[in-house]
Parts: structure tokens; sequence; C-alpha cells
């Protein structure tokens, strides 16, 4: 197998999560955004607003399907025992005990499946920019978190940096003057989601929100406390064994929501209509397939920073994943930036380096102690 240098296993690491999910990122939004309904084998992809008819809208059906092929694609590495130090085994029980579903991977597993329907949920009280200014601030949650259950401890510059980077990829993500999303005012003269919500659906979105960034953060936390337990298991492991209680319970949900549905006490379910969305545009599945396969292959990267620089480096990298995509898009199709995004920008890149310079100084002190 192909061994990467020392120090040019984060680089590495950080290209090729931003490489896949960047285009994950693209299948999500053409997922969420076109009308199926619209297409032909001639037509391209293209958006459509007249209701929910040829959207997909079956958020769980996708995240099993992705927890399923991430599980299959970490299956190999696993059986191979690449990773975790061991040569290649034979030995069947051995494989049988790499393979078992670990418990310790459960909770996080369970707590991950159930944090992206709050998000959704939240549109319903709040705008897009306000919830992507309150999600911005997961970094928060997660140091919280990790002090709060395993006791770890932050040095100043650390937490000075997390708050600079929130605060930076928060006003970079506002298209309208910051202080608008909160007064519910615009400069713009048409009203905004925002400003239609009275105060109780703006407080009611907020939490759900807040109860999003913290079950996330409660998952990066338990991982952390599992890999600290555990220091031999591999990345891919935890990958598999993640992806494999995700995909037990979101299965036996969507089988029992069918079974309801097929016994009359639900009048729908996901699984069924999605199947029916399928077979009627099919054009659908290769959408689903591609977002699965590159969110596995992100997922690869993903648990590999986690298992080795831990959850906090992890959440610098996806989150900034985001601003970096969004200051592309401005470079090369010269997207208009106002003073406060560049504001953003600034406070950003200055948390950026305080974090690398703190870094470098705490390895160096770990080091001399030896």
């Amino acid at each position: 197998m192909l061994r990467i240098p020392g120090f040019a296993r984060l680089p590495f690491s950080v290209c090729g999560l931003y490489a896949s999910f960047m285009f994950w990122g693209y299948l999500q939004e053409r997922l969420s955004s076109t009308n199926y309904a619209l297409l032909t084998t001639e037509q391209e992809y293209q958006q459509g607003d007249d209701g929910q008819e040829g959207k997909w809208t079956f958020v769980f059906v996708l995240n099993c399907c992705m927890a399923f092929t991430s599980f299959l694609i970490s299956l190999p590495f696993v059986i191979l025992g690449v990773g975790s130090g061991a040569t290649l085994c034979t030995a069947k029980g051995s494989i049988v005990e790499r393979l078992a579903p670990h418990r310790g991977l459960a909770i996080p597993a369970l707590s991950n499946s159930l944090a992206s329907p709050f998000g959704y949920l939240s549109l319903r009280y709040i705008n897009y920019p306000m919830l992507l200014l309150v999600k911005s601030s997961k970094l928060v949650p997660v140091m919280f978190l990790s002090w709060l259950i395993n006791g770890k401890k932050y040095s100043g510059a650390q937490i000075v940096s997390v708050v600079l980077i929130s605060l930076g990829i928060a006003l970079f993500s506002c298209k309208v003057h910051p202080f608008s999303l909160l007064t519910g005012a615009t400069t713009s003269s048409k009203k905004t989601l925002f400003a239609s919500h009275g105060t109780l659906k703006t407080f009611i979105g907020l939490c759900l929100v807040s109860v999003n960034l913290f079950i996330d953060g409660f998952t990066n936390a338990k991982q952390d406390l599992f890999r600290d337990k555990n220091p031999t298991v591999s990345s891919f492991q935890m990958m598999y064994q993640t992806n494999l209680w995700q995909f037990i319970f979101m299965a036996v949900y969507l089988s029992t929501e069918a079974l309801l549905n097929l016994l009359n006490v639900l009048k729908c379910s996901q699984l069924t209509s999605a199947i029916g969305f399928m077979i009627t545009y099919p054009k659908v599945m290769f959408d689903v397939a591609m977002f699965s396969f590159c969110g596995a292959l992100g997922q690869i990267f993903v648990f590999y920073i986690i298992a080795s620089f831990g959850s906090l480096t992890c959440v610098l990298v996806t989150v900034t994943r985001k601003f970096f995509s969004i200051l592309l898009s401005i470079v090369v199709f010269r997207h208009p930036v106002k003073y406060w995004q560049w504001l953003g920008v600034g406070a950003v890149f200055s948390g950026l380096v305080l974090n690398t310079i703190e870094t470098y100084y705490s390895k160096a002190k770990k080091t001399k102690k030896e």
C-alpha cells in the first residue's frame, strides 16, 4: 500500500475531502432543486418551483442509501485490516470480530442519523441565511461537548481561533447586512422568510438549529471518546461501524414505516414513495447513486482525519471547505462581495493562522517533554 509521509497526510486528506464533498454538495443541490418531471432524455437538469411533484424529498431514503454505500466501500478495507497495523488476516475469528457491530459506536451513529432532520425542519421557521449563521458556530458545541463529556481542555488561543473562524464564516455567508437578519429588516424590497415570521416562530427555528448543532457536537465528542478508548481501531473500522449502525437504524425505521403503510395505519411511507419516484423518473437513480458514492468517498477522508487528528480538526476542515468553495466561486465568476464578507475572510484566515501556530507550538512542547 502507498505510504504517505507524515507531513503530507493532513494536506492530502484535506484535498481529498474538499474534492469529494464539493461534488457531493453539487449533487445534493441538484437532487433538491431539480424537477425530474420536466426532464426528457434530451433536456438538461433544471430547477422547478411548481409544487413538489417531480421533486426528490425523501431525506431518510437518501441517507440510508449513502450509509449502505459507505458501509460497502469500507467493508474490504476492514476485512483486510488496512490501517489497523495488522497484517492480512486469514483467521476467521479475527475477521468476524472486526465485522461484528461494535456497540461503542451505536450511540454516535444514532445521533448522527437524528441530526439532519432538525436542520431541515428549522427552515419552516427561519430563512436559509439565518440557518447558515447559526450552523457556522458548529465548532463551539464540538469544543463544549468535548470538554463536558471527555474533559478535554483547550488553550485560550484555540478558543479565540474557533470564535474567529465561526464569526468569519457566518459573516461571509451573509448576502445581506448581518444586523438586518437579527432585526428582520433587509436592504432588499422583497420580504424575506425571516421577516414574515413572528418572534415565536423565529425562536422555534433557532431552537431546532441549536438541537441540530448540539447533536452534531455530541456525535463528534462520542467518536473522540471511542477513539481514545480504542486506539488500535482504524479509521476504516470507524467508518464501517458507524455506517453499519446508521444503515440498521434507518432500515428499521423505513421498513416499519412501510409496514404501517401496508396495514393502512399510515397514509404513506418514504420507502414506497421513493421507489415509486425512481420508477417514474429513472434519471434520479443515477444522481442518488453518485451522491451516495461521493459521500462515501468523502467519509474515508473524514474518518481518517478524526482517527489521526481528532474531531475538532475534522470540523475545522469540513466547515472551512464550504468557505473556500464560495471564495473560489467569487474569484472565478466575479461575484460582488460586501465589506462585511471581506471582514469574514480576514477573520477566517486569522483564525486558521492562529490555530496552526498554536498546534505547532503545542506539538513542539510535547516533543520536548518526551
